[in-house]
């Protein structure tokens, strides 16, 4: 007798085996990992920009400023030169309520201390329990003047990926945003 195979007796493999569970299992966690890679890349992208903008609208703010009261900036060059890190920061001043109103020397020192403001608690407002925090973490300005030129910097503190020291994956680094210019009295 023979044996013939009808269509009904054959067997066939129905459902997957383990092997092709587990390939598709480390292929969606790969995919699952790249996209988690992906978005965390995103994220820091996001937060330097922040930070870079932030610097620069900090920079343009001083330069309008010192524009503003351009005579009295090109008159002296330590008129409107500060460095946020170790100069004194001038007192307020109420000039605005007197009859006279400010002079070109109040605006000046009521434009250092607001711009000021950005980096260090000069109101004192972190002083008496609440949360000051900076504009930049770690951040510095400072203002040359030399003449008709003017040069701002500002430096803040930020974490760069795979740049860390002794087989580290990030460390902070201190990133820079210069702007200079002319001013005409």
């Amino acid at each position: 007798m023979s044996m013939t195979h009808s269509p009904n007796t054959a067997h066939y493999q129905s459902g997957v085996s383990m092997i092709e569970v587990l390939i598709a299992l480390v292929l969606l966690v790969t995919a699952l990992l790249g996209a988690t890679a992906l978005q965390i890349t995103g994220l820091h992208t996001n937060r330097s920009a922040y930070y870079r903008s932030q610097a620069s609208i900090i920079a343009y703010d001083i330069a309008d400023r010192i524009r503003l009261n351009a005579s009295y900036a090109v008159g002296d060059n330590d008129r409107y030169s500060i460095d946020t890190s170790s100069a004194a920061i001038p007192s307020s001043s109420s000039c605005a309520s007197t009859l006279n109103g400010c002079s070109d020397a109040n605006i000046r020192n009521l434009d250092i201390r607001q711009w000021s403001e950005y980096f260090i608690d000069v109101t004192g407002e972190g002083h008496d329990g609440s949360d000051y925090k900076p504009v930049l973490p770690g951040g510095v300005g400072e203002v040359t003047v030399s003449g008709a030129s003017v040069s701002v910097e500002v430096n803040w503190q930020e974490v760069d990926w795979n740049v860390g020291g002794g087989g580290g994956d990030k460390d902070d680094t201190t990133k820079q945003l210069v702007l200079d210019f002319n001013v005409s009295s």
